[in-house]
């Protein structure tokens, strides 16, 4: 069995029983920096140095590249929680430059120079920006003996609770023992030949860590292979997530269906998932970070502490896409502890309509009607000479407006709707083309009317208004996936549910899962303006568990740098933090194909050919392979084709989260909240990824359609969670061009 990982800027494929070892040389630089250090933190460090020697892939150094340093030769591993080993590649030698607290010798990194001199065979890390600065800081290099920073009658650990430590693993013996020392020396010195390797690492970073640290998912960090082992066999695995397993193991976890591993929470996260919040919490993470896992597992860990108070009231679980709830019901009922039947599992139009219908109230959705209607509004409101209509705004522009920011919104008059900040809307409208705007949806209203129908917004909008009127709560506990594609008034929807007619929040009872980088749908809004309270309750995981190294960077490089609105920033020009808190993955492989076949009948080949292909190598099922296209009509075409050529094919519809044999088909909006071992993408041309402009579209208008295309291109890119394979058949997308150093060029006559 073959496993790929990134060895500095190679790629470098090594079986499980032989394992490239790199030579690593130390630095004067390196040296220098190490003796600023602690004692631990210099063991931890010359640790970590051989373990990487040993093993560049091991999980617990994490080695990879370090953000914002412009060298491609600067790399960093992890010695401690909070402590780095900056190394510098030249060829096929490692050498170490530096090493202490993570920033500062990140910071140092950027603005220091790694030199060879194979002349005169001299090594150097220069510094010349900051050479100045360190002069003028007190001379340190004499520090021999460390003190710990916390001392207490109580001696090491005082910070923690007995009860916190007994939850972090350690003994009532070994508390005991370690309460009555007073400094690390004397505990290295006691637990010198005493103890195990992997209970003395566990006490050094319980040290330099608070409970808070230690509870937070955000850390990086591995915490020692029996925690991790524990978690795989509790909730299942990933293939090649650690090197801690045997050929075998590795073999038997590749095995397992997909769906195992789309329940796994991994040790970091489950704090997260036990926490209790004073009021509503939000989990924020970048792609592929656990949001959907974590969601799970607090919903079950609220089900379980209802059940146990007695409550008789279940938690519900809802997100916009209607195909995901039964998808995440029949996940839920694979993890070992869930409570069955304690959660439900509804997307946010059902639910709406449960509520009205509970209240006697029976709203009623024809689309084709709700369509019609519209289109009639457009043509009677927008014509040439108009603001709208000389502006080239269409009408799918002006249905997302009212859906989105002013029904959305819950906005109720023209004179609120002059004054409401269009949050996520790309297009300005001054205020004659709001009055127009509001104009269209009059008219809209009213064609309804006639018809006899309402729109899904109006069934929310009407639905909010009677759960805000219940005497009590519906549900103990509620959470919202994928928040950002829900509408404000939809959180509102939720919140009613929970709150019934408190004025304040209950404690513990709304979590808001999202990213405002794979919103998909228009408009947006901020939890400011829901009037939404979530400082101090927020998670941001940062490490990305499913996919690869490589799938991550070329999904990342097609979606660019461009701004992301999150939930939490006010407006539209807030600062970005898609840069700051995008996720680290946790394993590398195989760089992502880009395939070119030439024509679309001969992509149609390539595809039926591919899939054979990986499902022959044993490792994966046709269950496991999910296909996504641009748009809907080209699912059917897809899945036709493919079971044609023998591959067994169901539409992603019809997948209902119990494994399956057969390859799931399904547009780029239907994958979001999926995983899959292997995704496939065709048909990623120009002119159809993103669309083309039409001809009456602004300019403004077709940026913002675009940008949510590209959106959706990367949520797609990023369900996989092994091996991405894209395909076109005459000219490629434009955007994937920007991706193609992330990528693999080959023809489809070579593979």
């Amino acid at each position: 069995m073959w496993l790929g990982f990134r060895y500095g800027s190679q790629r470098v494929l090594s079986d499980m029983t032989g394992i490239t070892h790199p030579e690593i040389g130390l630095t004067a630089s390196y040296s220098s920096s190490l003796e600023q250090l602690t004692l631990e933190h210099r063991e931890r460090c010359r640790k970590a140095l051989f373990n990487f020697s040993q093993d560049p892939s091991n999980q617990g150094i994490q080695f990879g590249p370090i953000q914002g340093v412009n060298s491609s030769r600067l790399f960093k591993i992890r010695a401690a929680h909070d402590v780095r080993v900056v190394i510098a590649k030249e060829g096929n030698l490692h050498y170490a430059v530096l090493a202490g607290k993570r920033d500062q010798i990140y910071e140092r990194a950027r603005r220091g120079r790694f030199v060879i001199d194979h002349v005169n065979e001299t090594i150097a890390f220069h510094e010349p920006l900051i050479r100045e600065a360190l002069r003028s800081e007190p001379e340190t290099t004499e520090r021999v003996a460390w003190e710990p920073t916390v001392r207490s009658s109580r001696g090491l650990l005082s910070h923690w609770s007995s009860a916190e430590l007994e939850a972090a693993g350690l003994t009532e013996a070994e508390i005991t023992t370690i309460r009555s020392l007073e400094s690390t020396e004397r505990l290295l010195e006691l637990l010198d030949g005493t103890w195990n390797e992997d209970r003395v690492d566990l006490v050094l970073e319980l040290l330099e860590m608070t409970p808070e640290e230690w509870r937070t998912p955000d850390l990086l960090g591995d915490r020692g292979e029996t925690r991790l082992r524990k978690a795989l066999d509790e909730f299942g695995a990933l293939h090649g997530i650690s090197r801690l397993f045997t050929p075998d193991e590795l073999a038997s976890i590749a095995n397992n269906p997909i769906e195992d591993w789309m329940i796994f929470l991994h040790p970091d996260q489950r704090a997260a998932t036990r926490r209790t919040y004073t009021g509503p919490a939000r989990i924020r993470g970048s792609v592929g970070t656990g949001k959907t896992v974590v969601a799970l597992h607090w919903a079950a860990e609220r089900a379980r502490r209802s059940a146990a108070d007695g409550h008789g009231l279940s938690v519900l679980f809802t997100t916009f896409v209607k195909t995901l709830p039964p998808v995440f019901e029949n996940l839920y009922n694979r993890m070992p502890d869930c409570v069955p039947g304690a959660v439900e599992f509804v997307h946010i139009h059902k639910l709406a309509y449960q509520v009205c219908r509970a209240a006697g109230d029976n709203p009623w959705v024809n689309m084709s009607a709700v369509t019609e209607a519209s289109k009639a509004a457009f043509k009677q409101v927008v014509r040439a000479g108009t603001p709208l209509g000389d502006d080239g705004i269409d009408r799918s522009y002006l249905e997302a407006e009212v859906r989105a920011v002013i029904k959305g919104r819950g906005i109720r008059s023209l004179e609120e709707y002059l004054k409401v900040l269009r949050t996520g809307r790309g297009t300005r409208f001054d205020p004659s083309r709001r009055r127009q705007a509001w104009d269209y949806m009059k008219e809209w209203d009213a064609g309804m009317a006639q018809r006899d129908t309402l729109d899904f917004a109006d069934t929310i909008t009407r639905a909010v208004e009677h759960a805000q009127g219940f005497t009590g709560p519906w549900y103990r506990a509620a959470v919202i996936d994928e928040a950002q594609d829900l509408t404000l008034m939809g959180l509102q929807l939720v919140r009613a549910l929970v709150n019934g007619k408190r004025d304040d929040d209950r404690d513990d009872g709304l979590l808001i899962v999202g990213d405002g980088a794979q919103r998909i749908y228009p408009g947006a809004f901020t939890l400011r303006q829901a009037g939404v309270e979530v400082r101090g309750r927020t998670t941001v995981l940062r490490l990305n568990y499913r996919n690869t190294a490589e799938i991550l960077a070329a999904a990342t490089t097609v979606l660019g740098n461009g701004p992301v609105v999150d939930m939490d920033d006010e407006d539209s020009d807030a600062p970005n933090r898609f840069e700051e808190e995008r996720a680290e993955a946790s394993r590398s492989g195989l760089r992502p194909l880009l395939v070119d076949c030439g024509d679309d009948e001969r992509e149609n080949v390539f595809l039926v050919k591919q899939i054979k292909n990986v499902v022959a190598s044993g490792v994966v099922g046709y269950g496991d392979i999910g296909v996504f296209v641009p748009i809907n009509s080209m699912v059917k075409a897809t899945v036709k084709r493919l079971n044609e050529g023998g591959v067994s094919a169901v539409p992603l519809k019809q997948y209902d989260g119990i494994p399956s044999p057969e390859v799931k088909v399904g547009t780029y909006a239907r994958s979001k909240g999926l995983e899959f071992k292997v995704v496939l993408l065709p048909r990623v041309k120009a002119g159809t990824v993103p669309h083309e402009q039409r001809a009456n579209q602004s300019d403004e208008a077709y940026a913002e359609q675009r940008a949510l295309e590209v959106n959706q291109f990367f949520v797609a890119m990023t369900r996989a969670r092994d091996q991405l394979i894209v395909s076109f058949g005459e000219h490629p997308s434009e955007i994937l061009l920007e991706a193609i150093d992330e990528l693999e060029v080959l023809k489809a006559d070579n593979i």
